[in-house]
C-alpha cells in the first residue's frame, strides 16, 4: 500500500526534476569556475525537453485504455508515461566560442541561469513536501 503512494508519477516527476535541477546547479557552478580557463566549453544539462517529450506522448494517448502489461505477449495498451526512464543528460557546447582563447562561458548569462535554477529547485522542494503532507493527511486519516 506504501509502495503504490510512494511511487506515483508526481513523485517521480518531482524526484527527477529535484536531481536534474541538483545536476544542473554542479554543471552551473563549473561553467562559473572556468570561466577564466582558457579552451573551456560551457555544459548544460538537458532535461526538460526530454520530459515534455515524455508527458506530450502520454498527453496524446489520453482517451485511449490504460493497462500495465503483465506478460510480454499480451496486446498493447496506453502505457503511462515512463517518467522513470527520463534522466537528465549533460552536454558540451563545443560549436560556440566567446573569445579569443576559445573559452565560451558568458558569466553573466551563467549566473542568471544559476539564479533561475535555484528558484526552481526551491519550487520543486516546496512542491515535494506539499505532496508528502498530503500523504501524511490520507495515512493519519485512515486510522
Amino acid at each position: 500500500m506504501i509502495d503504490r503512494l510512494l511511487s506515483n508519477s508526481m513523485l517521480t516527476l518531482l524526484q527527477k526534476s529535484l536531481d536534474a535541477s541538483a545536476l544542473q546547479n554542479k554543471v552551473l557552478d563549473n561553467n562559473i569556475a572556468n570561466v577564466d580557463t582558457p579552451g573551456f566549453k560551457r555544459s548544460e544539462v538537458v532535461f526538460q525537453q526530454q520530459l515534455k517529450a515524455a508527458l506530450d506522448k502520454a498527453d496524446s494517448e489520453k482517451g485511449q485504455l490504460q493497462a500495465d502489461l503483465t506478460n510480454p505477449k499480451d496486446i498493447p495498451f496506453y502505457s503511462r508515461p515512463d517518467l522513470a526512464g527520463v534522466e537528465p543528460e549533460v552536454v558540451t557546447q563545443n560549436s560556440t566560442s566567446l573569445r579569443n582563447d576559445g573559452n565560451n562561458v558568458d558569466i553573466d548569462s551563467e549566473m542568471a541561469k544559476l539564479a533561475e535554477n535555484q528558484i526552481f529547485y526551491n519550487t520543486v522542494a516546496q512542491i515535494t513536501g506539499d505532496e508528502f503532507s498530503d500523504l501524511k493527511s490520507v495515512i493519519t486519516q485512515s486510522h
